[in-house]
């Protein structure tokens, strides 16, 4: 039991240090997939400081653009990836989201935009700074324990503001297992068969050439 337990930490451990080296590669896949919103999901208030980096990086808005990516980069590195959708009902309407789930841990490259709190927006305080500054910005770790590295942020948001900004519980419903979409998230399809690319905007074609020219590096 003791041996399964540390091989699930270093699974993890190790999904976490390969989320870190991909950044800069599924960054760039990002700016060149989203075009002209790229800016738009970044921290407004950090990125003005300190530009477009992981500690500006939120995903608002993009979850589907950042799992048919980030599949494909943990795909290369031999991972197995499922692709979760779940709905849910919100004063706006019905609201949809999509993560990854492999080797028994969720990856998810958008969570950052679940965490904002939008007091004092336009001051980088405490909360900031751990959420930008300090933890990373994908979510990754195993399904029964994302609940307990979610309190702890809504602790320091509650050490800082008095009152978290949102209740666990509701904040957990954003990686309830709904629905596999793993189908619909096919960019090894192109990558492998340019053929694909001909209906496609022209954005496919500059992100699959982007790829291969990595793919020709490695």
């Amino acid at each position: 039991m003791y041996k399964n337990m540390i091989s699930r930490l270093e699974k993890t451990g190790k999904l976490r240090l390969l989320g870190y080296n991909l950044y800069e590669t599924f960054d760039e896949c990002m700016r060149i997939f989203t075009r002209e919103e790229y800016s738009l999901i970044h921290d407004e208030l950090i990125r003005k400081k300190l530009g477009c980096q992981r500690k500006s990086y939120v995903g608002t808005k993009n979850c589907g653009s950042a799992c048919f990516i980030m599949k494909y980069l943990l795909e290369r590195e031999g991972y197995d990836v499922n692709v979760i959708k779940n709905s849910r009902r919100t004063e706006y309407g019905i609201e949809d989201h999509v993560f990854l789930s492999l080797d028994n841990n969720i990856f998810d490259p958008t969570y950052r935009q679940f965490m904002i709190d939008s007091r004092k927006k336009n001051k980088i305080c405490g909360y900031k700074r751990h959420l930008f500054g300090e933890i990373s910005p994908f979510l990754v770790n195993e399904k029964g324990k994302i609940c307990y590295q979610l309190q702890n942020s809504l602790k320091v948001n509650k050490w800082v503001y008095g009152t978290p900004f949102i209740e666990l519980d509701e904040l957990m419903v954003n990686w309830e297992f709904q629905e596999d979409v793993t189908n619909k998230f096919n960019l090894h399809e192109y990558v492998n068969n340019k053929d694909l690319l001909l209906e496609k905007p022209d954005y496919y074609t500059y992100l699959v050439d982007f790829l291969n020219s990595q793919n020709l590096q490695k």
